[in-house]
């Protein structure tokens, strides 16, 4: 009785020994698999292996052991594991499919998809598919990988990844109804999946849904406010339709401070600057305001950044030769220009319509040099603008000017001419043609476009004063009199045209209506000779006698041998006695 109660206690020992063993061997992997799932692989690999010695038939110790492998992108070990726990387990289809899927990740897309083909004639399942799908898509087999994807949801609709793999491959076939559907549904399932935000933001590219792709970019920021590749995939969104730079201007200096040198935004962000200068008068940027100026010198600091990165970037140069230019830094602007041309030229580029307003700025920046070779160059530059797109209406007046500058009015003429046709209600055009007249002395030619200029605008002082000067020279003292009176209308205080004024009033037989006018010049310049003589001359004209006499003596007492003074008072003196 005693010995069989020994043995007994015996058995009770050994079974409490093993369960004991069991339970340690089970905690020791339960140990490394929850080390897995926290990311640390190393530490998941030792304590697996650590298992492993103890328990070396264990399938599921070099499943893990493989997934850890997997992970660190140690994908030789990890095949080694995985083909160790089918070894034991033949029908082990999570093993299978993990490996099939290192052979994917390796390229081996035959041994890939022979071990998934395997392991679905043993067992279908929703994750096998799902690698065999990727394997088909690889293999350039749209068609087929769509096929599985829907078998791999049609075992498991929850899973957010067979639902983002279905939307790739139609993505890549072009159905983008079903990409976009796919990849929202995808969302549904998991909404913390960033990369499916960049694949559902392409395929709204794709669709021209430009606000859709923004909102996808911004969520995946939202999820993912450390992901700098969202950002720089919004920014360039915002690029693209032309009409969100300040948005642009954000989310690339948002992208920026996560210290990335990156040429495109840096060139983005310069372009997207130089926008604004035109846009906006100013603009507030980490609490200070820029001014136009200031946000075109922040346009070249940018695509100077952007250039010394890159080189051969041929719009890095556009745009920076365009902020230099509206800096009036004419000569980088030229350099820019050149390096612009230079690049395209070597990568034997052909010019075309829209280039018209490149070589527009460049003949504009050429221009400002004034020298006879640099306007030589603006011309040539100018006309190449007028080739490529003969509709380009400011190129004519640039063409002109130029022209002009050189003291080739003839050949200026048709140019303004051409953009008066092509713009009727250009007032710079109508007085730049006049000048060429003017410069010619073909006087009654200037007088219609200076007529155009005041009538298109009416408070434009000069132009009056230059018309009263063509009426003037061409003895039509009536309009040259009464374009004198406007100049006076908008600025009083130019006494030395009450003279003109009076003057006219001399020639047109009314000495009375002169006086006044000559008074005003007088009042101003008081001891003006010629101005008291007009004063005095139309006072005796107009039988105002006793009053010219005494302007008469003022001219003596400045001027005691002014000849027109002394007759002026011998005639009236001649007619008192």
């Amino acid at each position: 009785m005693m010995k069989k109660a020994l043995r007994n206690c015996l058995w009770t020992l050994i079974i409490l020994l093993l369960v004991f063993a069991q339970e340690s061997w089970c905690a020791d992997l339960k140990a490394g698999i929850e080390a897995y799932e926290k990311g640390d692989y190393d530490q998941a690999i030792q304590l697996i292996n650590d298992y492993l010695n103890e328990k070396p038939r264990d399938e599921k110790g070099y499943y893990y052991l493989g997934n850890c492998y997997l992970e660190k992108g140690e994908l030789d070990q990890a095949i080694e594991q995985y083909q160790k726990a089918l070894e034991l387990k033949s029908k082990y289809w999570e093993a299978y499919s993990q490996l099939g899927y290192v052979y994917y990740k390796k390229g081996m897309h035959d041994e890939a998809e022979e071990t998934i083909r395997e392991a679905l004639d043993k067992k279908e399942r929703g994750e096998l598919y799902n690698v065999l799908g990727l394997v088909q898509m690889a293999k350039g087999m749209l068609k087929e990988a769509d096929f599985s994807f829907r078998k791999a949801i049609s075992y498991d609709d929850k899973d957010p990844e067979f639902h983002k793999n279905l939307g790739d491959v139609n993505f890549e076939k072009g159905v983008l109804i079903i990409a976009t559907q796919e990849y929202l549904t995808a969302l549904e399932l998991d909404s913390t999946m960033v990369e499916v935000y960049f694949r559902l933001a392409q395929a709204y590219l794709k669709q021209v849904r430009f606000n859709d792709a923004m909102e996808a970019f911004k969520t995946a920021i939202r999820v993912d406010p450390q992901n700098k590749d969202a950002y720089l995939a919004l920014g360039h969104i915002y690029m693209l339709d032309g009409k969100h730079y300040p948005e642009a201007r954000i989310i690339y200096e948002e992208y920026l401070k996560f210290g990335e040198e990156n040429s495109e935004a840096y060139k983005n962000l310069g372009i997207s600057y130089y926008f604004l200068s035109k846009m906006l008068p100013s603009l507030v940027v980490n609490g200070d305001t820029l001014t136009s100026a200031g946000m075109a010198e922040k346009a070249s600091q940018y695509l100077k950044r952007s250039a010394s990165m890159n080189l051969e970037e041929p719009e890095v140069y556009l745009y920076l030769g365009k902020a230099h230019q509206d800096l009036k830094e004419f000569p980088e602007a030229l350099k820019a220009f050149e390096n612009y041309e230079k690049i395209l030229t070597e990568q034997n580029y052909e010019w075309t319509q829209k280039d018209a307003g490149f070589w527009e700025n460049k003949g504009q920046v050429q221009a400002e040099f004034e020298d006879s070779a640099s306007l030589e160059a603006a011309i040539s530059s100018l006309m190449k603008a007028i080739q490529l797109d003969s509709t380009k209406t400011t190129a004519y007046s640039h063409l002109g000017k130029a022209l002009y500058d050189q003291g080739k009015y003839e050949q200026a003429i048709p140019f303004f001419q051409k953009r008066i046709e092509t713009d009727p209600d250009n007032a710079s055009a109508h007085l730049n043609l006049a000048f060429c007249y003017l410069k010619l002395e073909i006087y009654g030619e200037a007088v219609e476009p200076l007529k155009k200029v005041v009538e298109l605008k009416p408070d434009n002082v000069a132009a009056h004063d230059l018309l009263a000067r063509v009426y003037l020279n061409l003895n039509k003292f009536g309009a040259a009199k009464d374009h004198y009176l406007k100049v006076i209308q908008f600025d009083p205080s130019k006494c030395e045209l009450q003279t003109n004024v009076g003057y006219c009033y001399m020639r047109l037989n009314n000495p009375a209506g002169a006086v006044p006018f000559f008074k005003k010049a007088v009042s101003c310049f008081p001891r003006n000779v010629t101005h008291l003589l007009n004063l005095a001359q139309s006072l005796e004209l107009s039988k105002n006698i006793d009053e010219a006499y005494e302007y008469y003596l003022r001219i003596l007492e400045i001027d005691p041998k002014n000849k027109d003074a002394i007759d002026g008072r011998d005639r009236i003196d001649m007619q008192r006695y």
